[in-house]
Protein backbone atom coordinates (compact mmCIF):
# COMPACT_ATOMS: atom_id res chain seq x y z
CA UNK A 1 0.00 0.00 0.00
CA UNK A 2 1.09 3.23 -0.61
CA UNK A 3 2.17 5.41 2.04
CA UNK A 4 0.49 8.48 2.91
CA UNK A 5 0.22 11.09 5.92
CA UNK A 6 -3.30 10.11 6.70
CA UNK A 7 -3.70 12.76 9.21
CA UNK A 8 -3.66 15.37 6.78
CA UNK A 9 -6.31 13.72 4.62
CA UNK A 10 -9.97 14.63 5.26
CA UNK A 11 -12.38 12.20 5.47
CA UNK A 12 -15.47 12.05 3.13
CA UNK A 13 -18.77 12.62 4.74
CA UNK A 14 -21.37 11.16 3.39
CA UNK A 15 -24.83 13.12 2.54
CA UNK A 16 -27.94 11.97 4.39
CA UNK A 17 -29.67 9.25 2.57
CA UNK A 18 -33.10 10.23 1.36
CA UNK A 19 -35.81 8.75 3.27
CA UNK A 20 -39.13 7.15 1.52
CA UNK A 21 -42.03 9.80 1.33
CA UNK A 22 -43.17 12.76 -0.78
CA UNK A 23 -41.17 15.44 -2.13
CA UNK A 24 -41.64 18.61 -4.18
CA UNK A 25 -39.20 17.96 -6.96
CA UNK A 26 -37.87 19.88 -10.68
CA UNK A 27 -37.10 18.01 -13.45
CA UNK A 28 -33.79 18.76 -14.21
CA UNK A 29 -32.92 17.24 -17.67
CA UNK A 30 -35.50 14.94 -19.94
CA UNK A 31 -33.16 12.82 -22.06
CA UNK A 32 -35.66 10.98 -24.65
CA UNK A 33 -34.74 7.52 -26.15
CA UNK A 34 -36.94 6.81 -29.42
CA UNK A 35 -35.52 3.34 -29.65
CA UNK A 36 -37.42 2.50 -26.96
CA UNK A 37 -39.96 5.03 -26.50
CA UNK A 38 -39.26 6.38 -22.58
CA UNK A 39 -37.89 9.52 -21.43
CA UNK A 40 -35.13 9.52 -18.40
CA UNK A 41 -36.54 12.33 -16.39
CA UNK A 42 -33.78 13.32 -14.17
CA UNK A 43 -34.89 14.97 -11.43
CA UNK A 44 -33.52 17.41 -7.99
CA UNK A 45 -35.45 17.73 -4.65
CA UNK A 46 -37.09 21.44 -4.79
CA UNK A 47 -38.14 22.15 -1.29
CA UNK A 48 -37.67 20.82 2.54
CA UNK A 49 -34.89 19.67 4.36
CA UNK A 50 -33.41 17.58 1.25
CA UNK A 51 -33.83 20.74 -1.21
CA UNK A 52 -30.42 20.36 -3.78
CA UNK A 53 -29.45 16.89 -2.48
CA UNK A 54 -28.23 16.46 -6.58
CA UNK A 55 -27.35 19.36 -7.35
CA UNK A 56 -23.43 18.86 -5.89
CA UNK A 57 -21.00 17.21 -8.11
CA UNK A 58 -21.46 13.53 -7.41
CA UNK A 59 -25.30 14.30 -7.97
CA UNK A 60 -24.12 16.10 -11.47
CA UNK A 61 -21.70 13.05 -12.11
CA UNK A 62 -24.58 10.18 -11.67
CA UNK A 63 -28.20 10.97 -12.62
CA UNK A 64 -28.91 7.53 -13.05
CA UNK A 65 -29.15 7.71 -9.35
CA UNK A 66 -31.81 10.26 -9.56
CA UNK A 67 -34.00 9.70 -12.26
CA UNK A 68 -36.77 7.42 -13.25
CA UNK A 69 -38.49 6.46 -16.96
CA UNK A 70 -41.63 7.43 -18.33
CA UNK A 71 -42.90 5.06 -21.62
CA UNK A 72 -44.60 6.68 -24.08
CA UNK A 73 -45.28 3.52 -25.59
CA UNK A 74 -49.06 2.66 -26.95
CA UNK A 75 -49.35 0.34 -24.46
CA UNK A 76 -48.28 2.84 -21.77
CA UNK A 77 -50.05 5.66 -23.26
CA UNK A 78 -52.41 5.93 -20.23
CA UNK A 79 -49.65 6.43 -17.86
CA UNK A 80 -47.67 8.87 -19.99
CA UNK A 81 -50.81 11.19 -19.69
CA UNK A 82 -51.38 10.72 -16.13
CA UNK A 83 -47.42 12.24 -16.08
CA UNK A 84 -48.25 14.94 -18.42
CA UNK A 85 -50.98 15.89 -16.20
CA UNK A 86 -49.34 15.70 -12.94
CA UNK A 87 -46.68 18.04 -14.65
CA UNK A 88 -48.95 20.31 -16.28
CA UNK A 89 -51.18 20.55 -12.97
CA UNK A 90 -47.99 21.55 -10.80
CA UNK A 91 -46.99 24.25 -12.50
CA UNK A 92 -49.64 26.64 -13.03
CA UNK A 93 -50.80 28.11 -16.63
CA UNK A 94 -47.92 25.06 -18.23
CA UNK A 95 -49.23 23.33 -21.02
CA UNK A 96 -47.00 20.85 -22.88
CA UNK A 97 -47.01 21.48 -27.01
CA UNK A 98 -46.60 17.28 -27.08
CA UNK A 99 -43.09 17.70 -28.99
CA UNK A 100 -41.21 18.96 -27.59
CA UNK A 101 -39.77 16.91 -24.09
CA UNK A 102 -37.65 19.75 -23.41
CA UNK A 103 -40.40 21.47 -22.07
CA UNK A 104 -40.47 19.62 -18.81
CA UNK A 105 -36.93 20.68 -17.90
CA UNK A 106 -37.53 23.21 -15.18
CA UNK A 107 -40.73 22.45 -14.19
CA UNK A 108 -42.10 20.98 -10.37
CA UNK A 109 -43.50 17.50 -9.69
CA UNK A 110 -44.48 15.47 -6.71
CA UNK A 111 -42.50 12.05 -6.52
CA UNK A 112 -43.68 9.95 -3.77
CA UNK A 113 -40.75 6.95 -3.47
CA UNK A 114 -40.83 3.59 -1.98
CA UNK A 115 -37.78 1.63 -0.66
CA UNK A 116 -36.53 -1.36 -2.20
CA UNK A 117 -34.74 -4.28 -0.80
CA UNK A 118 -33.00 -6.23 -3.19
CA UNK A 119 -30.39 -8.57 -4.07
CA UNK A 120 -27.78 -7.12 -5.90
CA UNK A 121 -25.56 -9.94 -8.57
CA UNK A 122 -23.03 -10.24 -6.11
CA UNK A 123 -25.97 -12.02 -3.96
CA UNK A 124 -25.69 -8.88 -1.42
CA UNK A 125 -28.99 -7.73 -0.18
CA UNK A 126 -29.23 -4.09 -0.73
CA UNK A 127 -31.82 -1.18 -0.47
CA UNK A 128 -32.39 1.90 -2.90
CA UNK A 129 -35.60 4.37 -3.35
CA UNK A 130 -37.88 4.14 -6.25
CA UNK A 131 -40.37 6.48 -8.01
CA UNK A 132 -43.43 4.73 -7.34
CA UNK A 133 -45.80 7.52 -8.01
CA UNK A 134 -45.72 10.74 -9.61
CA UNK A 135 -48.17 12.93 -7.98
CA UNK A 136 -48.83 16.57 -8.17
CA UNK A 137 -46.23 18.99 -5.94
CA UNK A 138 -49.68 20.23 -4.44
CA UNK A 139 -50.69 16.91 -3.27
CA UNK A 140 -47.23 16.65 -1.36
CA UNK A 141 -47.38 19.75 0.01
CA UNK A 142 -50.51 19.45 2.10
CA UNK A 143 -49.91 15.54 2.59
CA UNK A 144 -52.21 13.72 -0.26
CA UNK A 145 -50.14 10.98 -0.62
CA UNK A 146 -49.50 7.74 0.99
CA UNK A 147 -45.76 6.49 1.71
CA UNK A 148 -45.57 2.84 0.50
CA UNK A 149 -44.55 -0.29 2.35
CA UNK A 150 -41.25 -0.98 1.37
CA UNK A 151 -40.88 -3.92 -1.77
CA UNK A 152 -38.88 -6.54 -0.95
CA UNK A 153 -37.58 -8.10 -3.94
CA UNK A 154 -34.78 -9.91 -1.70
CA UNK A 155 -33.70 -13.43 -3.18
CA UNK A 156 -32.78 -16.19 -0.38
CA UNK A 157 -29.15 -17.12 -0.93
CA UNK A 158 -28.33 -20.17 1.63
CA UNK A 159 -25.88 -19.53 4.13
CA UNK A 160 -22.38 -21.04 4.70
CA UNK A 161 -20.36 -20.80 8.07
CA UNK A 162 -17.95 -21.93 5.96
CA UNK A 163 -15.42 -19.68 3.88
CA UNK A 164 -14.87 -20.58 0.05
CA UNK A 165 -11.61 -21.81 -0.75
CA UNK A 166 -11.21 -19.25 -3.22
CA UNK A 167 -12.05 -16.38 -0.88
CA UNK A 168 -8.29 -15.20 -0.44
CA UNK A 169 -7.08 -15.86 -3.73
CA UNK A 170 -6.68 -12.54 -3.96
CA UNK A 171 -4.55 -11.77 -0.71
CA UNK A 172 -0.78 -11.50 -1.10
CA UNK A 173 0.68 -13.64 1.74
Amino acid sequence: MKVKNWNEIEETEYADKLPAGGYVCRITAVEDVPEKEYLWITYDIAEGEYAGKYSDDWGKENPWAHRFARSYKDSAEGMFKAFVNRVQESNKGFVWDQVNESQFVGKEIGLVFQTELYTNDKGDDKERLNVFRVVASQDIRVGDFKVPEPKNTREKVPQSDTVPVDAYDDVPF
